[in-house]
């Protein structure tokens, strides 16, 4: 391969998806260097915007990145060969300081990586940074250790939670592939909140050894990027059994990218308007109703179900999220005054869930994927808003607007959330258009181990519509 010739538009590299990058270092017409220094010239401009970025690691990457050009000169290219990602800064890095988003682990640097953490640095990936989270996944958007992230679009706002810095860091192109973690919506909330294309895998599709736990029957982890494409390319990367977590599935038999072509005209999509549809703000529920115009415009069929107990299943994960995070924080309660507020207070609440409470939540859990089992029999996915308001003034106890109230955040941010973390369902998020100037997304949830339809179908509308392309309008990152 020739040297790749001179790129006078640098900082466009930044804003190239994955799967754009990649066809640009085929091609001769970039390098990885090139593609990492757009993105930390970006990261100097808009970090005072946004405060994504808890670690860059800008000399190690360039250490990263001349490797792979060296590569791609050879032809000895891996799947993410030279392209720039972050992790949520949950994610152990060896070597590299791994916060949790809180006071208690400012200082804490792992021996070992993450097993996802190994996966994308053996495909080629060039580490940038560690980014910005509630403390231990689990707290508010007002964090006193390492500041608030604010949400690109509107910096009076949250990006979301928990996976805060990698919704903001990949909307406004930092690094074009971000890791999420979700408990009860912690990769879909930001994505949704940001603008981007974010996919909650089946439980177990992608190990956790490495990743600090919030409760360990409904943790998973995934990538957070601006394409279905992008979402595919990375999951193939990262998913796959791992014998330090004996939760993980094998492999499947075709790589997830080649889901991005099928053909979905014919295809049928469920839609259940109960629970997960009634309380919404009248602008975030008119857009939804525009979005699933163009979802049928493909060809899909969209059939009304129900899910007659889902308020119940939310119910049910929240005891089990209470009684699973007391189980592994309990050691933290100690030093309780040095946690956030809402941290704290989620903590303080836990004990409050009887063992009765979360044996019972347990049981019930097989009960609530054979009801969506039943609902969904026939079709390839379900469809509900990803969000059922738009993203909330940051405060210490924030509020979601529904038109005619408010409620608190989380009731509104997880009601089309925590339902699928307790199925461990999977479900792709996709920007579906603006209100009042903020991103709102459709979600799409699979049958168990079917990420594939759900990239198919999402692949379809992103090659349909433009939602997906729209970037948040701050100055700096232009």
């Amino acid at each position: 391969m020739t040297a790749a010739p001179e790129v006078t538009d640098l900082a466009g590299l930044a804003d190239l998806t994955a799967s754009e990058l990649l066809t640009r270092f085929a091609a001769g017409t970039a390098t990885p260097t090139q593609a990492l220094e757009a993105c930390l010239v970006r990261i100097g401009a808009t970090e005072p915007h946004v405060n994504a970025v808890i670690t860059l690691l800008a000399d190690r990457a360039r250490a990263q990145a001349a490797e792979s050009d060296a590569r791609w000169a050879a032809g000895t290219a891996r799947p993410l060969e030279g392209v720039p990602y972050a992790l949520k800064d949950i994610v152990a890095t060896a070597g590299i300081l791994t916060t949790g988003g809180s006071a208690l682990y400012r200082e804490f640097v792992p021996e070992a990586d993450a097993a996802l953490a190994e996966r994308l640095a053996d495909a080629g990936g060039v580490l940038v940074a560690k980014l910005a989270t509630y403390e231990f996944a689990c707290g508010g958007a007002v964090n006193k250790t390492f500041g608030n992230t604010l949400n690109p679009w509107d910096p009076t706002r949250t990006t979301g939670g928990s996976s805060s810095g990698s919704g903001a860091s990949v909307a406004v192109g930092q690094v074009p592939l971000a890791i999420g973690t979700d408990t009860g919506g912690s990769i879909r909330i930001p994505s949704a909140f940001c603008g981007l294309t974010g996919m909650k895998a089946t439980y177990g599709r992608v190990p956790r050894h490495g990743v600090m736990g919030l409760s360990w029957t409904m943790d998973h982890a995934g990538p957070m990027t601006r394409s279905v494409a992008d979402c595919a390319l990375m999951l193939d990367v990262i998913a796959g059994p791992d014998p330090r977590d004996p939760t993980t599935l094998p492999a499947e038999d075709a790589p997830f990218t080649a889901a991005l072509e099928r053909d979905v005209a014919g295809l049928r999509v469920a839609r259940a308007r109960g629970y997960l549809e009634a309380e919404m703000h009248p602008g975030v529920a008119e857009a939804y109703e525009q979005a699933l115009a163009e979802l049928a415009a493909l060809g899909v069929e969209i059939v009304d179900v129900e899910l007659p107990t889902f308020d119940l299943a939310a119910v049910a994960g929240w005891w089990i999220i209470y009684a699973e995070m007391l189980s592994l924080h309990e050691g933290h309660a100690e030093h309780i005054e040095d946690r956030d507020e809402m941290g704290a207070s989620l903590l303080g609440a836990a004990p409050f869930v009887s063992a009765a409470d979360y044996l019972r939540a347990l049981r019930l859990r097989p009960l609530f994927q054979q009801e969506l089992a039943a609902a969904m029999a026939g079709c390839a996915a379900l469809v509900t808003p990803a969000m059922t308001a738009l993203p909330p003034v940051i405060a210490p106890e924030m509020v979601s607007d529904l038109g005619d109230r408010t409620v608190p955040w989380l009731d509104a941010a997880c009601r089309t959330q925590v339902p699928f973390n307790l199925t461990g369902s999977p479900a792709l998020v996709l920007p579906s258009g603006l209100v009042d100037g903020m991103p709102v997304s459709l979600q799409l949830v699979g049958h168990p181990r079917d990420e594939a339809s759900l990239f198919a179908i999402g692949a379809a509308y992103q090659r349909a519509t433009d939602h997906h392309l729209r970037r948040p309008p701050v100055p700096a990152a232009v």
